[in-house]
This record gives C-alpha cells, sequence and structure tokens, in this order.
C-alpha cells in the first residue's frame, strides 16, 4: 500500500504495475468524501489502520484514525475525526503508536486499536518526526528527532539517546535489527536494539519521506521526494528504483 498527496496505490508482491485506488468514508453526522494523503499501515494481513486527510467532500480535513478490515475496500472511523492528523503511525496487535502534527513534543499511545490515546513525552522535548516498534518487543520503540535517534524499553515512559544524526527516518526490522536513513540517504544498522551503529555501505540517493523494513529483516522500501520508491534486498548495502508514482 502506497499512500501520498496525489493519489493511494496497491503494489502486488512482485510486481512493477501500480494499481491505484481511490478510498473513501463516509460518517454518520459528519458526511462523507474521498481519503488522500494516507499514512497506512497493516494490522494483519488484511486489516489496515490509517490518518490522513479528506478533500472534495463534506468530511472534515483531518480525519483522525481510521481502520480498514478488507485491505482498503472499505473505511471506518476510530478516533478524532475533524481534530487530529497523525503524520506517523505503527501498529503492533490492538497498539497504535502515533505522532500528532499538532502536538510535536508526544507520542501518543493507543492499546484499543486507536479508539482512545494517551500521551507519551517526547525525549528532551524533541520533536518525534519519525517512530518504530520494536516487532519482537513492542514495549521497545524508537523515534528519530532533530537531534538523533531515541530509545524507550518502557512504552515511551522515559527515553535515551543512541545517536545522534538528525532528522533519521528509522526501521526497525528484529531480531534486534533498527535501520536509520538520515538525510544523506546513508543507511546504518544497529544490531543491538539500537547501542551501537555501523554504516552498511549504501545510500537512498537522498533522505526519504518514509522509511520501512519488510518482515524478513533484510528488505527495506524508502520513498523519495517526487513520488520515487526504492528498495533494497539487502539491507541497506544496494538499491534499485521500484516504481515511481506519476
Amino acid at each position: 500500500m502506497i499512500g501520498s498527496t496525489i493519489g493511494s496505490y496497491r503494489l502486488p508482491q512482485g510486481s512493477k504495475q501500480l494499481e491505484e485506488f481511490k478510498p473513501s468514508l463516509t460518517v454518520a453526522g459528519k458526511g462523507e468524501g474521498p481519503l488522500l494523503d494516507l499514512v497506512m499501515r497493516y494490522k494483519d494481513a488484511t486489516a489496515l489502520v490509517a490518518s490522513g486527510h479528506s478533500k472534495g467532500g463534506t468530511l472534515p480535513e483531518n480525519v483522525g484514525m481510521i481502520t480498514s478490515p478488507d485491505g482498503a475496500k472499505t473505511w471506518n472511523a476510530v478516533s478524532g475525526i475533524g481534530e487530529i492528523d497523525y503524520h506517523d503511525l505503527e501498529v503492533h496487535g490492538d497498539m497504535v503508536v502515533a505522532l500528532r502534527t499538532d502536538d510535536p513534543n508526544s507520542v501518543q499511545l493507543s492499546k484499543d486499536g486507536g479508539k482512545t490515546f494517551e500521551g507519551r513525552a517526547a525525549p528532551a522535548a524533541a520533536a518525534a518526526l519519525d517512530v518504530a516498534i520494536n516487532p519482537d518487543d513492542p514495549k521497545q520503540w524508537a523515534v528519530g528527532t532533530e537531534s538523533g535517534t531515541f530509545i524507550s524499553n518502557n512504552e515511551g515512559n522515559s527515553w535515551r539517546q543512541r545517536d545522534t544524526t538528525p532528522k533519521a527516518k528509522i526501521a526497525w526490522a528484529g531480531p534486534g535489527k533498527l535501520y536509520s536513513a538520515g538525510l544523506d540517504g546513508k543507511i546504518r544498522l544497529s544490531a543491538d536494539e539500537g547501542k551501537s551503529w555501523n554504516e552498511v555501505g549504501g545510500s537512498i540517493g537522498g533522505g526519504p519521506k518514509d522509511f520501512v523494513a519488510a518482515p524478513d529483516d533484510t528488505t527495506l522500501y524508502a520513498y523519495l521526494t517526487g513520488g520515487r520508491i526504492r528498495t533494497s534486498p539487502d539491507g541497506g548495502k544496494t538499491w534499485n528504483d521500484l516504481v515511481t508514482l506519476r
């Protein structure tokens, strides 16, 4: 699944042919309309959690937290419609960890699939720009900030700085593997849950807008400015163009 300001797309596994789809949402008492600029994450094989905007209908611009039970065919409002815009989120079962555009100095935690959230103070009052959950330990989170990457081992109640690369995007592949992509596009890897870091020798070619790891621990995906999507089959050592959104 790929969400962007120009549209929403599916890219089937092994394919380089994009399939555009047009998500929409209807909420009683709030309106209806198309959805755009979605940040989407899989909860399981078919269910998705997302946030984004509505444009061109009667819905409020910010649609808060929404879910799809059927691979983005239909969408349902969960919370925060008309109030909240989440610019990044990660999912582990019913746990959702999210970042709000209007509250940059906190990290939001939900344990009921996004119905209710409680805030956790961001590390050292540094705005969290990206968040990742350790797939092997959902209590362990990482955030990329203006000041570098911070790790929490207790669901965001306390943080420790583990890297000084500013504004890095991060992706947790597990077991213990945490990848980082800096503004220069260089890939760094921590094989010990953030305690130490090494450059892997590869570069995406620029700082990514989004950066994720596949469940196989070594396949990485990066979304670059201009709708260019690149992939690495070897943990960031080499990168290939996958598709470009048009």
